[in-house]
């Protein structure tokens, strides 16, 4: 048995399920199954009992935490988990904006390989997560830098602007992607379809 510490976004929660005797899958109350995309050891699943005494976690969540594994267990363990960032949801976070968030979370749980470590990802995420001023055009952008990272972002485009647009996501860092403030509304609606 090891244990290690790491930093991770929480992309999905689930009750876990035992099968007993007979067969029959039922819920356990008292223990949750986290999908984590961590920093250093790719995406992980791990479980961990709810307590009444610290916060539950939830989608979106940055934590720095401790992992207890062995070789034999599928499903790892997490504990002394310190939550770093929390979504923040205020009155500038609109529905659209949460479905663009969980858009950007359901892309990165189905298209990453589990096998994978990917690091710029994880500080894409985290830089997203950290932001008070992201707005519309800032999660798509972000969604579409992280789809060229991941190869399913073509970038040949029928509009020569798109295809520019398209061109600098590819070949720029975040942060420099999240400055692009010129993009109009139909270019905008442009790029969400791709």
């Amino acid at each position: 048995m090891s244990i290690f510490k790491d930093k991770a976004i929480v992309l999905k929660i689930e009750k876990s399920l035992k099968v007993n005797e007979n067969n029959f899958i039922k819920t356990n109350d008292k223990e949750f199954l986290y999908t984590l995309f961590t920093k250093t050891y790719w995406k992980i699943k791990a479980s961990k009992k709810y307590s009444k005494t610290e916060k539950s976690l939830d989608l979106w969540y940055s934590i720095n935490f401790e992992i207890i594994t062995s070789e034999k267990w599928k499903i790892h363990k997490i504990k002394n988990i310190k939550i770093k960032n929390e979504f923040n949801i205020n009155k500038d976070k609109d529905f659209y904006k949460l479905n663009k968030y969980l858009e950007i979370l359901a892309l990165v749980y189905k298209e990453i390989p589990e096998w994978i470590a990917f690091e710029e990802i994880y500080e894409i995420i985290e830089t997203i997560n950290e932001k008070q001023d992201i707005d519309e055009i800032k999660l798509i952008l972000t969604k579409l830098k992280i789809k060229s990272l991941i190869w399913i972002l073509n970038i040949n485009h029928d509009d020569e602007i798109i295809r520019k647009i398209l061109k600098f996501i590819s070949n720029s860092k975040i942060e420099n992607i999240l400055k692009l403030t010129w993009i109009n509304e139909e270019q905008k609606k442009e790029l969400e379809n791709l």
